[in-house]
Formats: C-alpha cells, structure tokens, sequence
C-alpha cells in the first residue's frame, strides 16, 4: 500500500533503495542479496492484482494448492496466483490475464464448492478408496457400510480369485458388474456396489466426471501431443445410479441417483450418527464399547442432538462420563 504510488515497475532499484529499512521489516519480501530486485517486483505484481484490487489472495504456496499442476481442478476451484507466480520484471505471467486467474479467496467458511459435499466427496477420501489405475466401487461401498451404517462385509474367501476382467469396450462399474454378479459373489456385493457405484462419478484422483475413458488401445483417439500429456480416448457415460440399504428408516433406504442423493440421505440416518458417536468413543476411551457403556452412548448421541451436531459437545460428554473417569 506504502508503495504502491512510487515508481517501482520503471525503477525498482531505486524504489528499493529509498525503502530499505522499510522493506527490510517485511518477512514476506526478501531484498537482500543478488535476487532483491526480482523478489520485489514478485511481491509488487502480487499486491496489485490481488490486495490492491480489493481481492482477498491465496496465499498457500502453489506447490501445495496445485496451481503450478494444474491441481486446483479437483477441488472445483480456478487457479489462484501467489507470489511464486511472479519471476520479476520481465515475467509476462501477470499480463492480460482474466480475472477469473484471480479468484477472490472467499473468508467465510464453509464456502460453497459444484459438486462437492462433505468427507465423501473430497479428493482425499477417493483418492484413498481407489487403486492405481481406476477407481474402486467396491472399496468405497465397503467403508460406508462398515464406518457409518455400522455394517460388516465378510473378507474375501482364499478360494476366490477376485480379478476384475478386462473389456475394452465397457466401463469399470460395467466389468464390476460382469464378476460381482455371480451367484457365489452377490450375497456380500450387494452390501457394497450399491453405496460405491454412485461415486463413479469421481475419477480415481478425486475429479467430478460424467464421461469414463475407454483406456484401451483399441479405444485410443489420439496420443498425447506433448511431454507428459494424455493419450485421448473414446468414453461412455458414467452410471450413478446405487441404493442404500441398511439405515433402519424406510424413508431413507431406496434408490439414489447420485453420490449427492446418497449422501443427503445418510447425513438424515439415526444410525449413521450414532455410529459416529461410536467410533468417537472408540477413539477416546481406546478400547471398543461394551454392554455396560449404554449410557455414555446413549448421553453422548442426547449431547450432539441437543446442541445440533456439535462434536465438542460430545467429546465433553464422553470425557465426563463414568466410562472414560474409571477407566483401567
């Protein structure tokens, strides 16, 4: 703001130079040694198209929000510049840019995201739940219904080779479907595909998709055009369509069309919160529940409604039960 009127972009040695002492109680901008000048014009570029325009910046390192890969994406959000962005002077980075490169960083959180909503849909959680290539369905389906619908799926039997075959003319969920299917295979399946097929959605990094790449040489559009880039290939049209069993609430149980509909549907379930408070339970006291911990459950679920969901409130309760105070 101090220097925002001087002669910086036409004279920054000179700008330095009257403002050293001033500069030098900056963190932030570092004007010592041979690299002053750059890192100067790298913070003056910076301010004026984000503070001096009324913008609130992003000021995580790109490495770290992924502007410099181009990982801003799973997130929904546009690529946000940051000081690293600028070189110096004779950078052209910051020139005729559209504004959209300057995202207003939004301080209220939570801040509304397209296609996101909650620990289900963030890129680390599916990301987690998929393998190395594709995604996977049945990897995703199993945690919901043992983590939050407080379900169990039996391990699979050494007798059963559990491979997904190959087809290069269908999509994962469809080659899912193919095996899991089966006679021998559908009474624990059943459990699972329907709770993960909606988040076929998701790519397995985590990024909102409606179309699934063939990646099948016989599919293969065109080779990737640079270093480091992506073959093209042909698609087919994501299915979302899943069901939820298992909840206790006719209301909720059904058919859903989507991860989103899934998710509104067991944000609403009784047994998804209570089991929340039990792996909560679980993690403090260090041990797993028993019979004779009813009540703390019990008391700690009353705590949470009562507040309207506030988990400190039942980490209180849980903390001040006769469970955790006489504990051996």
């Amino acid at each position: 703001e101090r220097l925002k009127d001087t002669d910086w972009k036409e004279n920054p040695e000179k700008v330095i130079e009257e403002n050293l002492d001033f500069l030098n109680t900056k963190k932030s901008v570092r004007v010592s040694g041979t690299k002053s000048k750059r890192e100067f014009m790298r913070y003056m570029h910076f301010w004026g198209e984000t503070i001096g325009k009324g913008r609130t910046p992003f000021t995580t390192p790109s490495f770290a929000h992924g502007y410099t890969y181009n990982h801003s994406v799973f997130y929904n959000l546009p690529p946000t510049p940051n000081p690293f962005r600028y070189g110096g002077v004779e950078n052209k980075n910051h020139k005729g840019l559209d504004d959209v490169e300057f995202w207003d960083y939004p301080v209220e959180q939570p801040f509304d995201l397209s296609h996101r909503k909650g620990l289900l849909t963030h890129p680390a959680w599916l990301i987690a739940h998929s393998s190395n290539f594709h995604t996977d369905p049945i990897k995703r389906g199993r945690w919901i219904r043992e983590k939050l619908l407080a379900g169990s799926v039996p391990d699979v039997p050494i007798t059963v080779d559990a491979q997904i075959p190959e087809d290069p003319h269908k999509t994962l969920r469809e080659r899912v479907e193919s095996v899991t299917g089966q006679v021998e295979c559908r009474k624990c399946h059943e459990r699972m595909n329907p709770l993960g097929f909606p988040f076929e959605v998701f790519d397995d990094f985590g990024r909102y998709r409606i179309e699934e790449p063939l990646e099948y040489e016989e599919q293969l559009v065109a080779k990737a055009k640079k270093k480091n880039g992506a073959n093209l290939y042909k698609t087919k049209s994501v299915r979302t369509m899943g069901a939820l069993r298992g909840t206790g609430d006719s209301n909720l149980d059904g058919e859903v069309s989507d991860p989103f509909d899934l998710i509104d549907r067991l944000a609403k379930s009784t047994r998804v919160r209570q089991s929340i408070i039990r792996h909560a339970f679980r993690f403090f006291m260090g041990r797993n529940e028993m019979i004779s911990d009813a009540q703390t459950l019990l008391d700690a679920d009353k705590a949470y409604v009562r507040s309207g969901g506030s988990f400190k409130e039942v980490i209180i309760s849980l903390l001040t039960s006769d469970s955790f105070r006489y504990r051996i």
